[in-house]
């Protein structure tokens, strides 16, 4: 996954630390003596960094590409050591709005929620956390088990001086909510992510880029009817139409007149489009199920 390519780019981008010894870009003064320097046995290492658009690759060259699909600005780094020279990295990511911060979040989720920001996990070894326009990762190196509580002690710490609370992306209220799988729901822009939660082709099939907005969301409803649903928004009418066609010809070639075809899994896949919104569902228990999701994107505007 995303954390485990940032993991192995971060051990390489550590080689490097230290040449580095100045910031990569942005500037640290307004949000580093906010942060505590000293976590139970941990205390701050080094020099802070920030890096930029720019220098992204500088920091983490596997796993760049997943914040720059996205509005981020600047990365925070601090590290921290204890006597037995563990390591604790603190992230935090300026992703330019609620939306996008939540979003980065959302595309990458496995773990049980931790209870800190307005959304949260926690696996051993990695706390990820969203609040209003910032993204936290904070990853262990070394003994995990014995930094769980300063990395939960840390997370808390940093997201009371992140607020306040940001509102969720618009492109959620499109959503049907009977049977919505929260934890398995993200917001993005382009195919990086898209391939990231289902893979559809190897070919940008979809067109989707920075002007696009996408919510992925799977399904299983309380009869046992289940489904992938993604919504795109273009930025205009012949954008839309374009993506329409091209999904249809690439993925959906026999397909019926309402854009519905049974794949080989023996589950339904249909497309629909409404102004500048196309919504596709993928692997539908039956093509009625398959049908009442795609119909969200004809429901009324709130």
């Amino acid at each position: 996954m995303v954390f485990i390519a940032m993991r192995i780019a971060r051990a390489i981008a550590a080689v490097f630390f230290s040449a580095l010894n100045c910031f990569a870009g942005g500037n640290v003064k307004d949000i580093g003596p906010k942060i505590p320097g000293q976590i139970l046995e941990w205390n701050a290492s080094g020099d802070d960094s920030v890096f930029n658009r720019k220098t992204l690759y500088d920091y983490m060259d596997g796993g760049a590409e997943v914040y720059l699909a996205y509005d981020f600005r600047e990365v925070f780094v601090r590290r921290y050591v204890d006597s037995e020279e563990n390591e604790i990295v603190l992230d935090i990511y300026d992703m330019g709005s609620p939306a996008e911060a939540y979003g980065i979040f959302s595309c990458d989720r496995e773990d049980p929620p931790a209870g800190i920001g307005q959304g949260s996990e926690y696996g051993l070894g990695l706390l990820r956390f969203w609040r209003g326009s910032s993204f936290v990762a904070i990853t262990v190196s070394g003994n995990e088990e014995k930094a769980e509580k300063a990395v939960l002690e840390l997370g808390k710490a940093v997201a009371s001086i992140l607020g306040p609370d940001g509102p969720l992306p618009g492109m959620l209220d499109l959503l049907p909510k009977d049977g919505v799988q929260a934890d398995k729901t993200s917001y993005f822009h382009n195919d990086v992510h898209l391939s990231n939660r289902y893979f559809v082709s190897s070919d940008n099939i979809l067109n989707l880029d920075e002007k696009t907005a996408c919510v992925f969301a799977e399904y299983v409803s309380k009869s046992g009817d289940s489904g992938r649903l993604l919504i795109i928004r273009y930025p205009d009418s012949a954008a839309t139409q374009a993506a329409f066609a091209s999904f249809r010809k690439s993925f959906l070639p026999e397909a019926d007149a309402n854009g519905a075809a049974r794949t080989e899994n023996k589950k339904w896949t249909m497309v629909k489009m409404r102004d500048n919104l196309v919504a596709v569902v993928f692997e539908g228990s039956s093509r009625e199920y398959a049908g009442r999701l795609a119909e969200t994107i004809n429901r009324p505007p709130k």
